[in-house]
């Protein structure tokens, strides 16, 4: 059945690397679905001896102080790990290949069904971390095990289009996981209630794409024994020595850069505008606090959804045989143009500037003058915020795309680059994310010098990631900076050689 299913993969290539694709993309989205509803289903824990719905209150959990910094130290060590599952791809596409590579990423997935069934006394909640931080680090695999597909069994402009539209699934999965909680508002109790079984389901569907890994997997990546002067080198070095030649090169780093940046802007406005922004605006009231919340999660599933404009946009670009450097470089900086002019509307328009006054005056009365602000304000937010997914969104095909595009690549092991770009990227990221996350714990700041210092810290950190942009080669050197202009002549791509 193997050899038959083999002979049908390579008669069809496109047909078998859309399914496979597939299957392992619908993994990947169904892992952060799964991962994003962590943050809401959470719950207050124990507060003065009563326990409020969700699993922090199942395991007993009293959310103070102390408490909050073990979790901010086990969040560090989990990201930190899914860096090193990243990076830990390579070693098992260079040893087990890509059919038991995946496999064996989302049997990972499926351990976190039984975290949630661990006991709610004694070790029961550290049961429950270790068991889903071996889900997280099989869920992050996922995205790079994607590219060994893409790049054996699809055309360049295949590669194209499936980079443009590949980027859907971590926007859709994180989008998932946070309607409910603006629909309900303030009624999440009743979702919290059945936090089991919102984990369970989303990990159960995961047994879909490991059944067809394992049937239908090929080890189309496995290198032709050949013998002769002319084998392929691949078939005549080790994985291992070829994984060491990826680390030797200086774009292998360029692109931990260009990543490990982009990652800034893509993930910390979804995971901390709704506590940042609030800071920044010095709204504390409990009355009005959840309102502005909820704003701030609007923003952010209007800056996920611009995913699905992205692509036929912004991301239409690597289809045609235009320079990408300065166009990604122009891009990112735009997002984080759109990011900052974000904060400035919530901070100084929709909460009004001037703390909790304002904030109350701007949702009491939307006929005065702080009220007509507040809509005003709103509506630019929101614009805003669909921009700056559009651009983040839009430009991650391209930068996707573009390693499949030098002619040096090699379609068996670029899955490899893949892991180390993403690997060493995530630590890059990790290391931002624990220093975002110390500043809260000096207490001689104040909350809204702490949200300025986590809006700059973001920003600087995205930007970081045009350094990587100027460290990389053009694809091609006959590539047309605008697509209004004629392609460079010999002398001209000489002289720019020079």
């Amino acid at each position: 059945m193997n050899q038959k299913i083999h002979e049908w993969s390579q008669k069809h290539k496109v047909a078998y690397g859309f399914i496979i694709w597939g299957f392992i993309s619908f993994a990947y989205l169904l892992f952060i679905a799964n991962w994003g509803f962590t943050v809401g289903l959470g719950g207050k824990g124990v507060v003065d001896g009563t326990k409020h719905a969700g699993f922090l209150g199942y395991f007993g959990i009293v959310a103070d102080k102390s408490f909050q910094f073990k979790n901010t130290a086990a969040n560090w060590a989990i990201t930190f790990g899914r860096g090193l599952g990243s990076v830990a791809v390579a070693f098992l596409l260079a040893r087990l290949f890509h059919k038991w590579s995946t496999f064996i990423a989302i049997a990972m997935c499926l351990v976190g069904i039984p975290a949630q069934f661990m006991p709610g006394t004694g070790g029961g909640y550290v049961g429950f971390v270790v068991l889903r931080t071996i889900m997280a680090i099989g869920g992050t695999m996922l995205i790079i095990l994607t590219q060994p597909v893409v790049a054996n069994f699809f055309g360049p402009k295949q590669k194209a289009l499936i980079s443009q539209f590949g980027i859907w699934f971590y926007p859709l999965g994180t989008i998932i996981s946070i309607i409910p909680f603006v629909i309900l508002g303030n009624n999440v109790e009743s979702l919290q209630k059945n936090w089991q079984l919102v984990f369970t389901l989303l990990g159960a569907l995961s047994l879909i794409p490991l059944v067809v890994i394992g049937v239908f997997g090929t080890n189309f990546d496995v290198p032709a024994k050949t013998e002769g002067q002319n084998a392929p080198k691949v078939a005549k070095r080790s994985g291992f020595a070829i994984l060491g030649d990826y680390l030797k090169k200086k774009s292998t780093y360029a692109w931990i850069l260009l990543y490990g940046g982009w990652l800034a802007i893509a993930v910390f406005p979804t995971a901390l505008t709704h506590v940042i922004w609030p800071n920044m605006a010095n709204i504390t009231d409990p009355a009005v606090l959840p309102q502005f919340q909820k704003i701030a999660k609007i923003w952010q599933v209007i800056f996920l959804a611009a995913v699905f404009v992205g692509p036929i946009s912004i991301g239409l670009w690597s289809r045609f045989n235009l320079k990408r450097r300065w166009f990604v470089g122009a891009i990112i900086t735009l997002a984080v143009i759109f990011f900052i002019l974000s904060t400035v509307v919530f901070v100084y328009g929709v909460a009004g500037g001037n703390g909790e006054n304002a904030a109350i005056a701007a949702l009491s009365d939307g006929k005065a003058a702080a009220g007509s602000k507040y809509y005003v304000s709103l509506v630019f937010l929101y614009i805003f915020g669909f921009l700056t997914g559009l651009c983040t969104w839009g430009i991650q095909g391209v930068m996707l795309n573009l390693p499949h595009e030098y002619a040096d690549r090699d379609p068996k092991t670029i899955g490899w680059m893949f892991s180390l770009i993403w690997g060493f990227g995530y630590i890059f990221y990790t290391i931002v994310f624990i220093i975002i996350s110390v500043v809260p714990l000096n207490e001689s700041l104040s909350k809204q010098t702490v949200g300025l210092i986590q809006t700059i810290i973001i920003v600087v950190t995205t930007l970081i990631a045009l350094g990587g942009v100027a460290l990389l080669k053009e694809p091609r050197d006959d590539a047309k900076t605008f697509p209004w202009q004629k392609s460079p002549s010999m002398m001209e791509q000489k002289m720019e050689q020079k």
